[in-house]
């Protein structure tokens, strides 16, 4: 539990706007680096995911992140911090 500290949420949103921009459509949302994003069907709950993580964004930046392991996390924070820098 402690790593979820470790997520900034303004940052994944920034990220999931970089997806849905860059990435490609499919079935199971927008694909970019990595990475799939998506909404439910209302939009007000954003989801990030990688093969091993995923992270729900809710109403008033609530979020949940699920994973196995902590290395897990880290890759995927890693791997949002380097789209998150590109331009």
């Amino acid at each position: 539990m402690e790593h979820e500290q470790k997520i900034d949420v303004k940052q994944a949103l920034r990220v999931f706007d970089k997806i849905t921009k860059n990435g490609e459509k499919t079935a199971e949302g927008w694909r970019y680096r990595g990475l799939t994003a998506e909404t439910d069907f209302d939009g007000y709950t954003v989801f990030i995911r990688s093969k091993n993580v995923e992270l729900t964004i809710f109403f008033h930046n609530k979020f949940t992140v699920n994973y196995s392991r902590a290395l897990d996390l880290e890759d995927f924070i890693e791997l949002m911090d380097k789209i998150d820098r590109s331009t």
